[in-house]
């Protein structure tokens, strides 16, 4: 018995010293009501290019911005594009302007907190709130320039809108979604907002991500930031944590069009669960026919709706359009 106790004693020790360990630590998460801003039309424009103005670093065409249906005055709805984790406002380029310009709608494309810097530091300091009070502006400014507001995202945008969705019902009609992050394909993601996580991603990866991940030429390099510090992992796990639940998910009853890239087990988006797409999909309270659900099986990469990195572009804009014609029964420009 004696020799049993000395035999479990040290890797008791070890658990009991893994769970006591310190944890990486945020601001408590800011809940997901909206409110509505008093800005005229007039001036939303200064308002939205000063946004973005102090950022150190910024790169080119990746400031947030309105682009009007035809002039400045409001549209029937308005399209909010919220893009993902270490990319930028032109992430799904061309799908969402082209989806605004179809429908005639105007629509405001925000850069969210961290992102756009030509800058390896990028995220060192960022917090799960800074994300959510970004994708909460950007609801609350689609409002100003839509009567009612089809919210557009991709990967961790769609973590953001599904957030927010379910206790913003007035304010948001229906939601878009590409590629959405309910969780990370990688399950051992989860040890980083654990005890030890930030020792272990610094372990494991270091200080940056991505160090020496080759560049995408041109517009690719552009749009996205490629390596920037692991902290910023954590932060998103972190939020992944906290809002990709099943009490999140029972509140959404709003019509929405969800695509990603699946064709077979082995040839499916690396950087998502599919699984927890699906998850998702039958937790929510919309109903099946106000609901569309499109795996695209040659779009090849996490992004779909950038010719950059999907290679289904095209069917991914039409299964957009179809989604909206049939179920939002929009009508486009005649």
């Amino acid at each position: 018995m004696k020799r049993l106790l000395k035999i479990l004693i040290l890797p008791l020790t070890l658990f009991l010293v893994y769970l006591l360990g310190p944890r990486p630590q945020f601001d408590e998460l800011e809940g997901p009501n909206i409110k509505l801003m008093n800005i005229s039309l007039d001036s939303l424009n200064r308002y939205v290019k000063a946004k973005d103005q102090d950022i150190p670093d910024l790169k080119a065409d990746n400031a947030s911005r309105i682009v009007w249906a035809d002039s400045i005055r409001k549209t029937r709805y308005s399209v909010v594009y919220l893009h993902g984790f270490s990319a930028s406002p032109m992430e799904s380029n061309p799908t969402h302007l082209d989806f605004a310009r179809q429908f005639g709608f105007n629509i405001y494309l925000p850069l969210l907190a961290g992102h756009g810097r030509n800058s390896v530091e990028s995220f060192a300091d960022l917090q799960p709130n800074d994300l959510i009070r970004d994708a909460k502006e950007a609801i609350a400014i689609g409002q100003l320039i839509g009567e009612d507001v089809i919210v557009m995202s991709c990967s961790t945008g769609s973590t953001l809108a599904i957030y927010l969705a379910g206790e913003n019902k007035e304010l948001i009609d229906a939601l878009i979604m590409y590629s959405p992050n309910i969780a990370l394909k990688d399950p051992t993601a989860k040890l980083v907002t654990g005890p030890w996580g930030r020792q272990i991603i610094q372990q494991v990866v270091g200080p940056y991500w991505n160090p020496n991940a080759p560049e995408e030429g041109g517009d690719g390099q552009k749009y996205w930031t490629r390596t920037y510090r692991t902290e910023g992992l954590i932060a998103l796990q972190s939020l992944l944590d906290q809002t990709m639940t099943t009490e999140i998910f029972e509140k959404i009853t709003q019509p929405y069009f969800l695509g990603y890239y699946y064709k077979n087990e082995a040839e499916q988006d690396g950087t998502i669960s599919t699984d927890a797409i699906w998850s998702f999909v039958l937790q929510t309270a919309t109903s099946e026919t106000q609901k569309m659900v499109v795996a695209f099986p040659d779009a090849g990469e996490h992004v779909i709706a950038n010719p950059l990195k999907g290679r289904s572009v095209q069917n991914v804009q039409d299964s957009t359009a179809r989604f909206a014609k049939q179920i939002l029964k929009l009508t486009g420009i005649q």
